[in-house]
């Protein structure tokens, strides 16, 4: 497992182990901090967590160096007991991102390597085989993608479980469009060890979608549309119903420390806000001036020479 892997792997479970809904997230859960009366000892793996090496002092061949029983625990279970990952390069999804702005582009890709004799994988390839499939993002918080990574999207609709609305219906919502997928990853606290994705991330997940006549609504384009049962689901949606008929292929990972892709991260509303009252206190205040011109002439340099600068 290289340093990378390794940091996402312990970010997401880290994630989950700091969301007050623990006890939903934290699924699969190592099997060495469940106590003797079946209880799960939260406190023991979160202080493990944070004793963990990072990245940088990770390596395989300390793995079971200088670690005691709880660590070296924790190190199998992620090792073993879990989706594996591989980290490749943005640039090999990007054809994925379609026009979007640079901007919302991530600044790490991990490919997720599903076990090809599981008989949730071969009735995926089963069904895609037979319908086709197509590519579409979900967005969710990070608590929720060590649960996501490893068994998969479900279908919450209806239980405890639901914690967005179902406007289009129940079903597990994806976007054709990346952009409104980052609208559902909100940030999160991750690992605070973490080298190389940073203390705060978040993630959206590319996903294929069988094309599945009854248990996917979506929109087809003009020349393939379907019948109007599927009228109510918007173009930018697709909203699957049955959990065989989606995989999360990549894990795209967004940073706080520094913007996705090429381009500068956009500036936040709280920064606009500051320059909203910025240039309402200097016109009040240059209001009180008897030349009208020069106040017109102040204001319109403050905000060619320091908004735009500003916001760079």
């Amino acid at each position: 497992m290289c340093p990378e892997v390794y940091d996402c792997v312990v970010s997401l479970l880290s994630g989950a182990a700091n969301s007050y809904r623990k006890a939903s997230t934290l699924n699969p859960f190592p099997k060495a901090f469940v106590t003797e009366s079946k209880d799960r000892d939260y406190d023991r793996l979160c202080n493990c967590l944070r004793r963990l090496p990072s990245p940088k002092e990770f390596s395989e061949e300390n793995l079971t160096i200088e670690l005691d029983d709880d660590l070296r625990s924790v190190v199998q279970f992620i090792s073993n007991d879990i989706v594996k990952m591989r980290n490749v390069a943005v640039s090999e999804v990007k054809q994925h991102f379609g026009s979007c702005s640079a901007s919302l582009h991530p600044n790490y890709c991990f490919e997720l390597l599903h076990n090809p004799d599981s008989s949730s994988v071969q009735e995926f390839q089963a069904l895609k085989a037979k319908y086709g499939s197509q590519t579409a993002f979900h967005g969710s918080t990070i608590e929720n993608w060590h649960c996501i990574v490893n068994t998969g999207l479900r279908n919450f609709s209806g239980t405890d479980k639901q914690k967005t609305g179902a406007l289009f219906g129940e079903g597990i919502y994806l976007s054709t469009m990346l952009s409104v997928a980052t609208d559902f990853s909100r940030s999160g606290e991750g690992w605070s060890k973490s080298t190389t994705l940073g203390r705060r991330i978040r993630a959206v997940g590319l996903c294929e979608v069988v094309k599945h006549p009854e248990a996917v609504q979506r929109k087809e384009s003009e020349e393939t549309k379907r019948g109007s049962s599927l009228a109510s689901v918007p173009n930018a949606y697709i909203v699957v119903q049955s959990s065989a008929c989606v995989q999360v292929k990549y894990l795209l990972i967004y940073t706080e420390s520094r913007g996705g892709g090429d381009d500068k991260p956009a500036p936040s509303r709280f920064k606009y806000m500051i320059l909203f009252y910025l240039v309402l206190l200097l016109a009040i205040v240059l209001s009180r001036a008897e030349n009208r011109a020069y106040v017109k002439y102040t204001v319109r340099k403050f905000n060619k020479t320091y908004l735009r600068k500003w916001l760079r």
